[in-house]
This record gives C-alpha cells, structure tokens and sequence, in this order.
C-alpha cells in the first residue's frame, strides 16, 4: 500500500474512532470538563469550595504533645469510619496513630495493645511507621487486603501489607530507592486494574509524580535520573527528580515562589479523578524573610479523566486559609479519602495556626486540628449559566438508563430545560424542548419529564445527544439512571 494511502486510511480509523459515540451506561456524569460537552455558549465552569465545618480531632493525648497531623487516611467500611493520622510527641518522634468513629463527627481513639509507649500499651498507636496512606487493595488476598506506603526518612519508599488495617507486616526493603518525603500516597486504580502512586517529585521545586505497577509489594519500576538530584545532601538517598512522570506542578499562571505540596488523590468515580494539593507560596529566605522555608499553605483542586493529564478548574484556594486565631490560619494539608454521606461529601484537613518556617517543635507545641468539610455530592465543579441564559449541547452519548437524572441547584429564579436529540441533532418526537417540563429549584436528583414522559428505556444503546438551555444556574452531573 503507497505510503500516502497508508496515512489516509489512519486518519480516516481515528475521525471514525473519535466520532463514536460515548457510552455513559447509567453511571453519573460529572461536568469537570469539557469531555462530553459538543457545544456551549453563556455558560462557565465554576469550582466550587465546600463548607467549612470546624474541628473533629485534637491533641489531647501524650504521645500527641508535639501535635497531631499532618497527614492521613479516612476510609468508610459496613458503616463505620476509620482514619489512620501521624501524630509527633514531645521529643520529636513521628508516630501513626488510628481512630474509629459512628457518623464521622465524633472520633474515638481506642486502646488497642499494640505498642508500648512509655511502659503502657493502653493507647492507639501502630507499629509502622508514620507519614504515608492505607488503601483498601480488592484484589488481595485476605491477608493483604490493607495496604500501606511510606516515605522512611534517608531509606527510601516502603509498602506494608495488613488483614485488617491494624497489624502490619512490611514487605521486603525498600520499593523505590529514593527519598521524596511528604505524604505519598498509592491507590488500586479501578479503571486500569494496576496500582498507582504519587510521590512528591523535585523539579526543581516540589511537584507531583506517577507511577505505576501490576505487583506494588515488588521494586517499583523507575528510570534512573542522568543527574539524581542529592537535595538532602549526597550522603544521603536522592530525592525523586525525573525518574517517574511529573503529572502536577506550579505554572506559568503561579507566583515564581509558588509549588505544590502533597497530592491526596480519589478516584471519585471509575473517570473521575480528583487531587486536593496544598498550594504553598514561599516567603522570602532569611535575612529578608524572618525564617526559612517559610510561607502559607492553602488547598486547591486538580481534576482528571486518567490520572494522569491534571487541569485546575480554578486558580482560587478550594479550602482557604482562617483567620487569625482559627486552628488553620497558616498551613493546612487535605487527607487522603472521603465520606459520601447522603446528599454529601465530607473531607478533613489538617490545619495550623503557624506557617510552615514557624514550626519549631524543640521550642513549643503545635497541635494542629483535623478539620471536616462539607461538599455537595458530585459538587466539586458545575456548569453554570448566566442570569441571561445559557445552553449546550452533548456529544452523542449512548446510555443504558431508564429515565434523565439531574444535579442541579436553580434556586429561586433559575430554571432548565432539556431536549433529548438524535445523532444528527434533530430533537426526538415527545422529548424536545418545548415539551420538556421546567426544572426548578435545588435538587441532588432531579427526574426530568416531559410531555411524553420520563421512561428513555426505548432509547437504550441508542446514539443520541442532549440540549440543555439554562438560566441562572448551576449543574453538576447527570445521569441515565435506572427505575428504582
């Protein structure tokens, strides 16, 4: 076959690849992105913060006298919560601790006999080492089903294995024999059935890197850095610089003395992935500045369809700094994991009242808070219209639902419509706009009608489109959703 012929047939393969339509089955489809938008007009992306919602977690044991935090790991199981958080004593030492908890807002920290602190085992402590994350792994054996992954200072990255969260058993040396430090985090990616972590990455101010692996209790695979970056000295372990994939950092758009904390990564949904880093904008070195690697720290929000491509919806912080006097007025680091609660998504952070060159644990205590959150669910970002009115249209989609759910606030004024549509845009007898019942008010799910119904069971694994026209609004998702 010519060559020219060869490259006419490829471009032909991806226009008919990229013109398929988009199977959303029954599954919620949140508006992050423009990925399953064909056309829109009045209308902007908005990020949208949650409510603050105070304190659930504070120092008030010994071998919490330093403080507790910053990081952690919440995770819901048959009902109940559990968080796993670092906390620091008196002298220094960095320790994991765990709590249980009924509803989310009242945590207990349980005796649990494990270790011995300071001659007594009545404390909730755990023998492993503190500052990484536990996830849940659904393919482990039952003696594995646990999973946790940390940074050992000047050793490298560890993994641990656990039957029940509790009792660890650390796997082999080390995984990765570099030493990032921070929160780093793992997670079985569910869309791609392989595990994957995020680290914290130099390059040359700190980023976020990517991994990924079939087996995360063997060596993580890496390509070795022509030039290892020795941040820490070279005695000691380099840190990571390129030897795994950067997939987060500071831009153009952000101050030159701004870089990216932690990561905390959910994959919220099988497509929807969701970061909460901690923005940190430095301070000026000493003698300009009073202390050095100082400044604040807020968190803000990163989405993705992979994992891998990250966009932030919005430059604004998506958890702000408090006031003077409020428990997270100078830093504060989001947790790995949330709480879906009925109509919502809780979170936790941890928050200080310092900044982050202020910390001086051989000088007084800094106990930190965790904090909780309150999002709506599905909340994290909507589309929304002006008062004037806006409208878009899908891409072709094929579903597999019974009737069209909508996330959507109008409040008092605003209003929505749908028109269901064929592939090639013409509005589909019984379901077009006209004959489309007005959506009004506040809702999480919102069934749509229309003069010819609301069952689209007819319309199963058919290709077709929707229009949406909006007025002072905002939509979150939608879905196909099944008859219940």
């Amino acid at each position: 076959m010519p060559a020219w012929l060869l490259a006419l047939a490829l471009l032909l393969l991806v226009a008919a690849a990229s013109a398929q339509p988009i199977r959303v089955r029954h599954d919620r489809q949140l508006l992050i992105d423009d990925r399953l938008t064909e056309s829109e007009t009045g209308l902007t992306r908005t990020m949208n913060p949650p409510t603050k919602a105070g304190p659930v977690l504070l120092a008030d044991r010994p071998w919490e006298g330093h403080r507790v935090g910053a990081y952690g790991t919440v995770l819901e199981e048959n009902g109940a919560y559990r968080l796993w958080y670092d906390c620091i004593d008196a002298e220094g030492r960095l320790l994991l601790a765990y709590a249980t908890s009924t509803d989310g807002l009242h945590w207990e920290k349980p005796a649990l006999g494990i270790v011995e602190y300071n001659g007594s085992r009545e404390n909730n402590l755990l023998e492993v080492e503190g500052g990484g994350t536990v996830f849940v792994d659904p393919v482990a054996p039952p003696e594995q089903r646990y999973k946790y992954v940390a940074d050992i200072w000047k050793q490298g990255m560890f993994a641990w294995t656990s039957p029940d969260g509790l009792h660890w058993t650390r796997s082999g040396g080390s995984r990765l024999p570099l030493d990032p430090d921070t929160q780093n985090m793992a997670l079985y990616d569910r869309r791609l059935g392989k595990y994957v972590v995020y680290l914290r990455g130099w390059n040359p101010l700190r980023v976020v890197v990517r991994g990924e692996m079939d087996d995360i209790l063997q060596p993580w695979p890496y390509t070795p850095a022509a030039e290892p970056y020795y941040i820490w000295g070279r005695d000691e372990l380099p840190t990571i610089s390129t030897e795994l994939e950067t997939v987060f950092g500071a831009d153009a758009q952000d101050p030159p003395s701004t870089d990216f904390y932690n990561s905390a990564v959910v994959q919220y949904r099988d497509d929807v992935y969701l970061m909460f880093p901690s923005a940190y904008r430095h301070f000026p070195e000493p003698p300009v500045g009073k202390y050095g690697n100082d400044g604040l720290l807020d968190i803000q929000l990163a989405v993705s369809r992979d994992g891998r491509a990250w966009t932030r919806p919005s430059r604004q912080p998506y958890v702000r700094l408090g006031r003077p006097g409020e428990p997270d007025a100078g830093m504060m680091y989001m947790i790995v994991g949330m709480i879906e609660r009925g109509d919502e998504v809780w979170q936790y952070y941890f928050g200080y009242d310092y900044t982050h060159g202020e910390y001086r644990p051989a000088e007084q205590p800094h106990t930190g808070a965790l904090m909780r959150v309150v999002q709506r669910r599905d909340g994290f970002v909507s589309l929304d219209a002006a008062y004037e009115g806006g409208e878009f249209v899908t891409k072709p989609l094929v579903m597999d639902g019974e009737r069209l759910v909508l996330n959507v606030d109008c409040s008092a004024v605003g209003t929505v419509r749908v028109a269901i549509l064929d592939e090639g845009g013409a509005e589909l007898p019984g379901f077009g706009l006209e004959q489309c019942e007005l959506v009004e008010g506040n809702a999480i799910a919102h069934t749509v009608r229309w003069e010819g119904g609301m069952d689209l069971s007819a319309l199963r694994g058919k290709p077709l489109r929707l229009r949406f026209v909006m007025r002072a609004c905002k939509l979150y998702a939608f879905e196909f959703a099944p008859f219940v």
